[in-house]
Order: C-alpha cells, then structure tokens, then sequence
C-alpha cells in the first residue's frame, strides 16, 4: 500500500503568491477602525436577518463613500453588482447611498433577504395582510388548545386542522426534525408555513417567508449564536408562533423608518445564480443595464474565507423548512446547492487551495469583462491558517486580480471584534494592523 503523501503548504503556488510583500506595492494604504457593536451596526433593514459571515454594515457604507468621493463612480451613470450577495449588505448601502444595484447568490435565503431587505413595501398594506395571517396563525393555534375557542370549529377548519395534523405527524417521524425541534416547535412552525403558503407567491408574501426563515433556528435546539448548528440541551423552549409575531411586528416598524430613508427611485434586486454560471451572471447584468440605462461601474466583493466553513450547511435547519417554498428556490435542492457552492473548508491539501483559488480567478475574470473601463471591484477578504501557519489569502488575492488585468489601487485595513463561543475556532483571527498577524482587506481594483 502506498503510504499518503504529506501536503506541504509551502509548495503550494497559492501560499507562495500569498508571500507578497505589501511595502513595495505602489499604492494608498489605510486602515478602518470598525468597533461598534452588533446592535450599533444592525440599523434599518440590516437587522431583518441574520446571516453567518456577513461584513459589517459600516465596510460596505465606507466603500460606497469612498467610490462616490474619489469620483470612482457615478450614480447617475453606474449601476453596483454583488457578485457574494449575502444577505445583502452592500445591496443596502448601495440604496441608502442612492446607487442602483444587483445581487447574486447561491443561497436561497441570501436572495431572499437581500430582495425584502432592499424593497420599498407598502406599509399599510403589509399591516393588512398581517392582520389577516396573523389571525389565521392563531385561530390554529388555539385548535390545540383546551379552551372555548378550541371547540368552535367550522368544517373547513376541521379539514385544514386534518391536514396539520397529518404534517406534524410525518415530521416527527423524522429523526432529524426530533433532533432539532420540539413537538410544540414542529407543530407551530407547520400552522405558520400552511397559512403562509396559501397566500400567492408575491413581493408582500417574501416579506413574510423572510421573517419565517429568520426564527428558525431561534426556536430549535440549537445554539442561537453559532454558525454551525449544534444542540444546546439548556435552550429553553420558545412559542415559534411568538417568535414570529415578534419578528414580524419588528420587521413593520423598521420597514416605516426605511421607506423614510429610502425611495423607489432607486432600483435594487437580487438573483439566484451560481457566480460561475456565466451564461446566468452575464444575463443579469445585461438585464440591468437595459432596466436602468446605465453601466456597470463597481463590484463589491466579499468571497467565502479560505478554511472558514461552507456556508450552505449552517443553513440545514431552514433548508428542513424550505419545502412548498418553490419560487424562492427553483429547481434546486439543497444537496444540489451545496454542490455548488464555492469549497473552501476543511483546507488539507493542494487540491482544496488550488480549487478555491480556481473558482475565485474565474469569478474575477468574468467580472473584469463585464465592468466598463475605468470601473472598480472591490473585494472584502480575510487571512486564515492552515496547518497552524498564518496564510495570507489577501495577498494571494492580490496576485491572482492582478492576473485577471485588474490594478491594484488602495488597501483598507480593518479591526473586527469577535465574541468567543462554545465552538469557537483554534485560530481566530485577530484583525489588525500588524502585518504578523491575521488581517482583514479591502482591496481596491481598476479595470
């Protein structure tokens, strides 16, 4: 038997360009103090939900100031393109800041947020069909219990109720859904759900599908704040119908203050598209430049780090939740979507680093072609270790740009705060300005 060959980081053609040295590079340096809390950066529709690796609100804001104020673009002739939507950070301030923009993203739940987050609603509206889900949602409820109200029950009720019942049943047959839910959790997540879906698929029902998916893992088993779910046996029980009346409630009052801020002047999407299908990619962006008569001017960037976690995964409770949900997620299933998404973790040999690298220079160079002369892409990127040594993606990053015929015009240096839990990393990054430690980039690019 052959014995294994060991992976030799140093060898690897990405970890070598990552030794670039930074000193000689010829261009403007900084660095961004970002020290606000998470409540601090979690203004207007920022806090709607709650997404793993998201950047924080106030990096996007201080890209778009700074593309605006170096006359890097212009937002009567430029449009702004997400090409790692998220949940649709930069989509924000690209509307607060009054730019066109476009999203995509391999996740369902990315698109869906950046979509409800970035829309102006009709308020009263919303508060209409509230009122009539809201009703609805507790009129089940109520069937459970032992009360007056559970024994006023008209046929059609009692046909829906069967219905309900039947679900419940299926899913708590499921090991999975005992494993992660309570009875109580199962059933009124499954009263929710029906009544969610017999509404018509539209932007008012995203608003609401949204507020569902965000109170998924706040009523489960499951750690509330780490990214990859594990079972917390002291969680105490949450009503999943309170939950979401809460969610819901505060989603309306924020929508009042963004409508506020905000207007319909200005237009802002988001697609489900693999970043590499360029055939769907370069058709939203054709699609955009009709819709607004402009050019596409700048790219914000923020990749999955390298030896991070994959990102699909930490979505497995809602993707438990997603059927009947077919518009938000195509004609995809999850493990068709976990497929393609970009793999970036565990790191233990060449491969994984080349095909990391391999799908981010396609990535860029799909983006260099399609931004108009002149045009910036601006790329959030994190260092991370990788057989207990530092590696630092940022400047792999750098050569690889640099390849695709971008020029490297400014770093931003950032500070993050991160909070230590119960299933945190060995080697957590300490972002900072010392050059020996981990560090975290903004990186500007010309075309």
């Amino acid at each position: 038997m052959a014995l294994k060959k060991e992976f030799d980081l140093h060898s690897n053609n990405y970890y070598r360009k990552s030794l670039l040295d930074i000193k000689g590079l010829e261009c403007s340096k900084e660095f961004w103090n970002v020290d606000e809390t998470i409540a601090e950066l979690s203004y207007l529709t920022h806090d709607y939900f709650r997404y793993y690796g998201k950047f924080p609100s106030k990096v996007g804001k201080l890209i778009i100031e700074d593309l605006l104020r170096n006359n890097w673009i212009d937002k009567t002739e430029d449009f702004l393109v997400d090409n790692y939507a998220g949940s649709g950070t930069s989509l924000v301030e690209a509307k607060l800041a009054g730019i066109d923009s476009v999203g995509i993203d391999i996740n369902p739940f990315a698109v869906l947020a950046c979509r409800v987050k970035t829309y102006n609603y009709n308020v009263e509206n919303l508060h209409s069909i509230w009122g009539d889900l809201r009703e609805k949602i507790y009129k089940y409820m109520y069937l459970y219990e032992d009360n007056l109200l559970s024994r006023i029950v008209t046929q059609d009720d009692k046909g829906k109720k069967e219905e309900i019942d039947r679900e419940i049943k299926h899913l708590l047959s499921l090991d999975d859904f005992t494993k992660w839910f309570s009875d109580r959790a199962v059933r009124e997540l499954v009263i929710i759900k029906k009544m969610l879906l017999e509404y018509n698929y539209n932007r008012e029902r995203e608003f609401f599908d949204l507020g569902f998916f965000a109170v998924i893992r706040r009523v489960s088993h499951a750690y509330d704040a780490e990214v990859r779910p594990h079972v917390n046996k002291k969680k105490k029980e949450r009503s999943a119908i309170e939950a979401f009346t809460k969610k819901i409630d505060e989603m309306l009052n924020t929508m009042s203050e963004w409508n506020k801020t905000t207007g319909n002047g200005c237009y802002s999407n988001a697609y489900l598209v693999n970043n590499v299908d360029f055939d769907g990619v370069n058709q939203v962006i054709s699609n955009m430049k009709k819709r607004t008569g402009k050019k596409l001017g700048a790219i914000i960037s923020h990749p999955p780090y390298l030896n991070c976690f994959d990102y699909i995964p930490v979505y497995k409770l809602k993707f438990m939740w997603a059927e009947g949900f077919n518009e938000i997620f195509g004609k995809m299933s999850y493990e068709q979507i976990k497929a393609s998404e970009i793999k970036s973790y565990p790191v233990n040999n060449d491969c994984q680093i080349d095909r990391y690298f391999e799908h981010n220079y396609k990535v860029y160079k799909n983006t260099y072609e399609n931004l108009r002369k002149d045009g910036f892409c601006c790329v959030i990127i994190g260092d991370c270790t990788v057989k207990k040594e530092l590696f630092s993606v940022h400047k792999a990053f750098i050569k690889m740009l640099e390849e695709t015929g971008f020029k490297l015009i400014k770093i931003a240096y950032r500070s993050t705060n991160y909070g230590m839990g119960k299933y945190a990393y060995n080697f957590r990054a300490s972002y900072s300005e010392d050059q020996n430690s981990k560090q975290d980039a903004i990186l500007f690019f010309k075309k």
